[in-house]
């Protein structure tokens, strides 16, 4: 059958790389004049800096994402972080089991418990489960200032919003405690979609760069791009979001109520800050969790496994912040004076090289976390990528679990275990 894909970020190149590998006749068209999306390198003053993810996953070796590429055979390391994480807080940072000790014991055994119910599957539902996830927290451990500001260090590093519901960050908690913590990817982003890119094109597949697409004609089943060509196709494949693919398609193909859940649903937007530091990496490959600033939640160091990253005699960092205003300059601002706060000699060990900003039509995720996706109501049409992860996934392991359950759906394997 043939395939057409529209996007090479890492969803489309995942279902791209399984369609093409079982036979099906695949073209991926892609509008920027390189594969990857927001999951490649991006060459800057020497550095290896990315479009958008951190050189990292959420779930190292042994997330979805991982599963997925040893599937596929790709030729990608993948090093789990040790530790799993650190903690900067009081001005100091740390290992992050040293966090225990700012929980009272009886704020601790609460706190087990509710690990315990996570990992027994026992997680909110109903009402509970649509609750303030950082307010389930309060109720089950305690008003503990340490245990909230590091719940919202997690969700801004990881999901780029400062909450989500009860049940989502139940299920993120799950999956930690299922997959471990996160792992850097040797090499970088690029590593992983340059592979899958190899990938499909050696298994008979077509990855066109340049080629935006303007229209889906889903009466005649064909594609048609900017510069007038126009592909037929028995599956489509978007991983260019929900909003879009409908916008595609024409807004007068989808009934109202459908229509008025694709508005209703809102992005995650951040910060990113590329950081060059002399001299060796200060943490290595871990990420740390920044409880005492305003703005930043998280940074790592990609080049403490990948020193092709940075030039020699230096390292580079990546901070990332929520955006919490429109007010980009100022959102700036204050994530700069938490980079000080963090590194306060950076004027003499460094410099800031770039500030990614990530909103309007480039988010960090098309759809935020803990929204509820619909299956696309428009057959043979399917959707990939961030506007279409499943509850728990965090970040590219989400894109996963969505790419597996279109897998499923079309018929190419069974991944009912990894869900959560």
């Amino acid at each position: 059958m043939r395939a057409v894909v529209i996007g090479s970020g890492i969803g489309g190149l995942l279902t791209s790389s399984f369609l093409s590998k079982n036979g099906h006749e695949v073209t991926v068209l892609e509008k920027a004049p390189y594969v990857g999306g927001r999951f490649t390198n991006l060459d800057y003053r020497g550095f290896g800096l990315s479009t958008g993810a951190f050189h990292m996953l959420p779930h190292g070796e042994d997330g979805p994402l991982a599963y997925l590429l040893k599937l596929l055979g790709a030729n990608v390391t993948i090093v789990n972080s040790n530790p799993k994480g650190m903690i900067f807080y009081e001005g100091k940072t740390f290992h992050y089991r040293d966090g225990w000790k700012y929980l009272g014991w009886r704020e601790r055994a609460r706190a087990m418990k509710l690990l315990a119910d996570v990992k027994r599957n026992k997680l909110p539902s109903g009402e509970e489960a649509e609750m303030s996830g950082r307010e389930w927290i309060r109720e089950r451990i305690g008003d503990n200032e340490f245990v909230d500001l590091f719940i919202k260090s997690f969700l801004g590093w990881a999901d780029s919003v400062l909450d989500v519901p009860a049940g989502e960050l139940a299920r993120e908690i799950k999956a930690a405690l299922k997959w471990g913590g996160p792992g850097l990817v040797k090499g970088g982003c690029k590593a992983i979609t340059g592979e899958l890119a190899k990938i499909t094109e050696e298994s008979g597949g077509k990855v066109l760069t340049r080629k935006k697409v303007v229209e889906i004609d889903v009466d005649a089943k064909r594609v048609i791009t900017a510069d007038g060509d126009e592909l037929s196709y028995d599956i489509l494949i978007s991983n260019v979001g929900i909003k879009e693919t409908v916008e595609l398609i024409g807004r007068d193909n989808f009934d109202r109520d459908y229509l008025k859940r694709v508005d209703s649903l809102r992005p995650s937007e951040g910060i990113k800050y590329n950081v060059a530091l002399k001299g060796k990496p200060r943490i290595g490959n871990t990420v740390v969790f920044t409880l005492d600033t305003e703005r930043i939640n998280g940074y790592n160091e990609p080049s403490s496994l990948s020193p092709e990253l940075a030039p020699e005699g230096h390292t580079l960092v990546m901070l990332h912040h929520a955006l919490q205003s429109r007010n980009v300059k100022a959102e700036q601002r204050k994530g700069i004076e938490d980079i000080y706060r963090i590194f306060p000699n950076l004027d003499e060990e460094g410099e800031i090289l770039l500030i990614q900003t990530y909103l309007d039509g480039n988010p960090v995720n098309r759809v935020a976390n803990g929204q509820i996706v619909d299956d696309f109501p428009i057959s043979d049409v399917y959707i990939v990528g961030d506007a279409y992860k499943l509850p728990g996934g965090i970040e590219v392991e989400g894109i996963a679990l969505g790419v597996m359950r279109t897998l499923e759906r079309l018929g190419l394997g069974s991944f009912s275990e990894w869900y959560l």
